[in-house]
């Protein structure tokens, strides 16, 4: 194939231009900090750039859900503080009232703080957290329980499809890792019926109403286990919010960790794009002047 004049001056200007595309890019590198600002600079670093942003985004998620079950776990460590407090008070109240002193009117008297005691109790079960009541389970829009508490009869009032009361169930369940999920606080039925919390205050209700100071020890021994099982959720409870704990800071260490991979993938060194440009610039600089002595010959330089 001859070459020609214009061929030699066609491949000349296309060096030329692609050594200036690269002088401009690598300026707009240091100005900008970035080497990276679409797709087509780097694809596969690209790609992990878009896979980086997803995996941050997730954490941020995590994040926020770790924090609204840390809310909900202290929320019921509260709760769970004042029915200690009620069925504290219900045991030296059954303790004072079961001895031979005690007496038919002083016993109906106590009856009352007692009763006031369940319906503290019933109200604690129907605790709000924001729009949804915490121990409300799968139907956290429903209050759990009823509020004054009844004398007789199931404490719930949810019921089923037939009108049949049912105790509340079900947890939330909080996703604050990769595949790593939480539950951060119980249901009513954990906390006021499974501890037999509201069964032994309605014993001890009774058992003054009766004047029985029999029963008035044994309902005094139930509310002293009850309060034990209610010591337990406590403890649950702390190691709730420490899982949660532990996992943000996991979450803070792999949100640092993809925050560097992705400044190693997308920023600029700016120390070695300056040794860059100086490079560049002189090419450049030395393909114009080469270009320009091919240009500028003419017949007589080959005579």
């Amino acid at each position: 194939m001859r070459v020609t004049n214009s061929i030699i001056t066609s491949r000349s200007q296309l060096r030329l231009q692609q050594g200036l595309q690269g002088i401009d890019r690598t300026r707009d590198d240091i100005s900008t900090g970035v080497r990276i600002r679409k797709m087509s600079d780097d694809a596969t670093s690209g790609g992990e750039l878009v896979r980086i942003g997803s995996s941050m985004r997730a954490i941020t998620q995590f994040r926020r859900n770790a924090n609204a079950g840390i809310a909900r776990a202290e929320a019921e460590e509260g709760a769970l503080n004042q029915l200690t407090n009620a069925l504290t008070r219900g045991v030296e109240l059954g303790i004072s009232q079961a001895t031979g002193t005690a007496n038919a009117q002083s016993r109906l008297i106590v009856k009352q703080e007692v009763d006031q005691l369940i319906n503290l109790a019933a109200q604690l079960g129907n605790t709000r957290f924001g729009d949804e009541y915490l121990f409300g389970g799968h139907r956290s829009s429903e209050a759990p329980f009823f509020s004054p508490a009844p004398t007789s009869g199931s404490f719930s009032r949810l019921t089923d499809t037939n009108g049949d009361p049912v105790n509340p169930s079900g947890t939330l369940s909080l996703e604050v890792g990769d595949g790593k999920f939480v539950v951060p606080n119980h249901n009513a039925t954990d906390v006021f019926i499974d501890t037999d919390a509201l069964d032994a205050l309605r014993a001890l209700s009774d058992a003054l109403g009766a004047n029985d100071a029999t029963a008035i020890r044994a309902a005094s021994d139930r509310l002293t286990a009850a309060n034990s099982n209610v010591q337990a959720l406590v403890g649950t409870q702390g190691a709730r919010v420490n899982e949660m704990e532990d996992a943000k800071n996991n979450l803070d260490v792999l949100e640092l960790n993809l925050t560097t991979f992705r400044a190693d993938l997308r920023d600029t060194e700016i120390d070695k794009a300056m040794v860059e440009l100086v490079g560049k610039q002189t090419l450049y600089q030395a393909a114009m002047s080469a270009t320009s002595r091919i240009l500028g010959l003419s017949l007589a330089n080959y005579l």
